[in-house]
C-alpha cells in the first residue's frame, strides 16, 4: 500500500480510468451533498487563501504499472466525490462550449476519440454519467443530472464570465487535495473500504452485504450477478432489502438484531466456497419474491390465504417481536410445494388465532416471532405440520386460551385502551366479514367508532341507565366498537349517534346494524352484543388442532 497526496487535476492526467467496482453501490449523492461540495467550491472562490482543501481519501488498486501505461484502475473508494466533481466540471465546461477551458475541460472528464468517461460507473449509472461528460444533449433523468442542473444554475445566477471560469477550474483541479491510496496486489480491498467508510453517506447493512458478497466473487462475475440477483432484488424490495436480509436468517431459528444484519452474514458466508455464495445468491433472488408477497399481501391470488396473509403481516408489523420470518418461512414453504394450500392456511389461522385469543386476555409475554419459528421447525417432520404446529401452541406453557376464558376476556377487556388500533380494526374486520354480504365491504370506505362515546355526559348515562364506573368499564369493550364512515363528524349527542349508526347500517355492515335496530341503547343491550361477538370470535379463532378451518 503507498499512500500520496493528490490533486484533482493529477487524478484526470493521462489515459487512466477509474472504474467503479461491482461491490460499490450505485451513485447516492442527493441535494445535501451536492449543495455542501457547492458552498465549499463558492468558499475557495471567494477567499483571498490559497491554500489546499482536503477531500478525504480515494482508494485505488492498479495492476503493476498501470498508473503509467494507462490502464484501468479500481475505483475501491471515493467514487461519490469523484463523480460529483466531474459533474460540476462538466457544468463549467457548459458555460461556454465556445471557449478554451471547455476543450481542456473535455480532456480531463474523457478518454481518447470516442470520448469514454473518465470514470466508468457501474451500469446503472454509466448512461447518466456518459451523457454529461460527454455533452450529449439528451439527458438521462436521475440524480446526477439533477446535480448536473443544481451546478449549472449556481454557476450562471453567479454571473460567471470566461475570466472567472477559468478561476473556478484552477480552484478544482489544483487546490482540491486527496490522499490517493494505491494498493499492491496482497492488500484486501474489500477490508480497507469498510473501514474507510464511516465517512459520508452511511452505508446501510444491504449495502455492506452487497460490498462483502461481491468480493467473495471473481470481478469478471460481478456484473452478472449484479444485473440478475441483486438490481432486481433490490428493486423489488426496495427499503425493505436490510429488513429481508436480517429476516432470511431469522427464519431458520437464529435471531439477529437489526445492528448486526452485516456481521451475522459475514459469520455465514465465511465458510462458504464461491459456488456456496452463488448458491446463496441464487436462493435470495428467490426468497426476495415471497418476501415480497409477505411485504404486500394483496398479491397472493387466494382470497383466503390473501386476507389471512394481510392479517397476519399487519398485526406482526406492530408487536416487539415481529414474526415477518415466520411469514417468510411458511410463504417460501408454500411456494416451493411443501406445504398445500389447506395446510398453509390452517398455520396462518392457528397463528392469528393464538394471537387474537392472548390480546383479550392479557397471558404473560412471548416473543412470538421466536416460538412461531420454534414451532413450525418442530413441527416440520410431522406427517400433519399443521396439527402438530397448533399441538405445540396449545401446550400449557404458551397461553393459548380455552373458549371460555377468550370469551370472558371479550366481554371485560378493556380493548381501547390495552390494543393497537391496527388489531381493532383487523378485529372488526373479521368480524364483519364472518357474516354474508350481497357485497364485500370495501374497508376504504369505513374507520372503527364507538357507539357510545368515550367521554360520559348525562344523556348518555341515562340512555344506558348506568353510573359513571359502569359506564367507563363498558365503553372500551369490544361490545362498544361498530362501524362509521370515513368522512364522518362524530357526533356526541344520543339521537345524532343513532342516526348515523342506522346509516352505516343501511350500507349493508352488520356490526352497525346488530345496534341500529336496538331501540334502547343501554348497558345490557351492549352486553348482549359484547356476548354475541364473543360466540361468533369463538368460531372465528378456534382454539384449532390443525384441521381445516371453518
Amino acid at each position: 500500500m503507498r499512500a500520496d497526496e493528490a490533486r484533482l487535476g493529477g487524478l484526470l492526467e493521462g489515459q487512466r480510468q477509474y472504474v467503479v467496482p461491482y461491490f460499490q453501490r450505485s451513485y447516492s449523492w442527493t441535494r445535501p451533498q451536492w449543495a455542501t461540495l457547492n458552498e465549499d467550491i463558492a468558499e475557495l472562490f471567494d477567499s483571498d487563501s490559497h491554500h489546499p482543501h482536503f477531500l478525504g481519501s480515494v482508494v485505488l488498486l492498479a495492476e503493476s504499472g498501470a498508473a503509467a501505461s494507462g490502464h484501468s484502475i479500481l475505483l475501491i473508494d471515493g467514487q461519490q466525490r469523484l463523480v460529483t466533481l466531474c459533474i460540476f466540471l462538466a457544468a463549467l465546461r457548459d458555460l461556454d462550449p465556445a471557449a478554451e477551458l471547455a476543450q481542456r475541460l473535455g480532456v480531463s472528464l474523457t478518454l481518447g476519440p470516442d470520448a469514454e468517461p473518465r470514470v466508468l460507473c457501474t451500469y446503472q449509472d454509466r448512461a447518466a454519467f456518459a451523457a454529461i461528460v460527454s455533452g450529449a444533449h439528451e439527458l438521462v433523468p436521475g440524480a446526477m443530472t439533477d446535480a448536473y442542473h443544481l451546478f449549472l444554475a449556481s454557476l450562471k445566477e453567479r454571473g460567471t464570465d470566461r475570466a472567472q471560469a477559468e478561476r473556478f477550474a484552477g480552484i478544482l483541479l489544483t487546490r482540491l487535495s486527496f490522499v490517493a491510496i494505491t494498493l499492491d496486489a496482497e492488500d484486501n480491498p474489500y477490508r480497507i473500504f469498510e473501514s474507510l467508510n464511516a465517512k459520508g453517506m452511511p452505508l446501510t447493512q444491504g449495502d455492506l452485504l452487497r460490498n462483502y458478497f461481491f468480493m467473495r466473487l471473481p470481478p469478471a462475475e460481478h456484473e452478472h450477478w449484479h444485473r440478475t440477483v441483486w438490481t432486481p432484488m433490490q428493486g423489488l424490495l426496495g427499503p425493505r432489502l436490510d429488513d429481508f436480509m436480517r429476516d432470511f436468517l431469522a427464519k431458520d431459528g437464529e435471531p439477529v438484531r437489526a445492528d448486526e444484519v452485516y456481521q451475522a452474514w459475514r459469520k455465514r458466508l465465511g465458510p462458504l466456497s464461491e459456488e456456496g455464495v452463488r448458491e446463496l445468491l441464487r436462493q435470495l433472488s428467490e426468497w426476495s419474491a415471497d418476501y415480497d408477497r409477505v411485504l404486500h399481501p394483496s398479491r397472493e391470488p387466494d382470497p383466503a390465504v390473501r386476507r389471512r396473509m394481510e392479517r397476519l403481516t399487519t398485526w406482526s408489523s406492530t408487536l416487539l417481536h415481529p414474526f415477518h420470518p415466520f411469514l417468510l418461512r411458511l410463504r417460501a414453504d408454500f411456494a416451493r410445494g411443501k406445504l398445500d394450500g389447506a395446510a398453509f392456511e390452517c398455520l396462518l389461522l392457528a397463528a392469528e388465532s393464538y394471537l387474537v385469543r392472548r390480546l383479550f386476555t392479557s397471558p404473560p409475554a412471548v416473543d412470538e416471532g421466536r416460538l412461531f419459528i420454534e414451532l413450525y421447525a418442530e413441527s416440520a417432520a410431522a406427517p400433519d405440520v399443521a396439527t402438530a404446529f397448533a399441538n405445540g401452541l396449545r401446550r400449557p406453557r404458551q397461553g393459548w386460551p380455552e373458549d371460555e376464558e377468550f370469551r370472558a376476556g371479550m366481554a371485560k377487556y378493556p380493548l381501547y385502551l390495552g390494543s393497537h388500533p391496527d388489531h381493532r380494526t383487523l378485529i372488526l374486520q373479521a368480524l364483519e366479514e364472518s357474516y354474508p354480504h350481497r357485497i364485500a365491504p370495501s374497508w376504504t370506505h369505513y374507520v372503527v367508532e364507538f357507539v357510545a362515546p368515550l367521554l360520559p355526559r348525562p344523556d348518555w348515562l341515562a340512555e344506558m341507565q348506568v353510573t359513571e364506573d359502569a359506564y367507563w368499564r363498558l365503553v372500551t369493550t369490544l361490545a362498544n366498537f361498530t362501524w362509521a364512515a370515513r368522512d364522518h363528524s362524530p357526533s356526541i349527542r344520543v339521537a345524532e349517534r343513532k342516526r348515523d349508526i342506522a346509516k352505516v347500517a343501511r350500507g349493508g355492515l352488520e356490526l352497525a346494524r346488530d345496534i341500529a335496530h336496538t331501540e334502547r341503547w343501554t348497558a345490557e343491550a351492549l352486553a348482549e352484543r359484547g356476548r354475541r361477538l364473543a360466540d361468533r370470535a369463538v368460531d372465528i379463532w378456534p382454539r384449532a388442532s390443525g384441521g381445516a378451518p371453518g
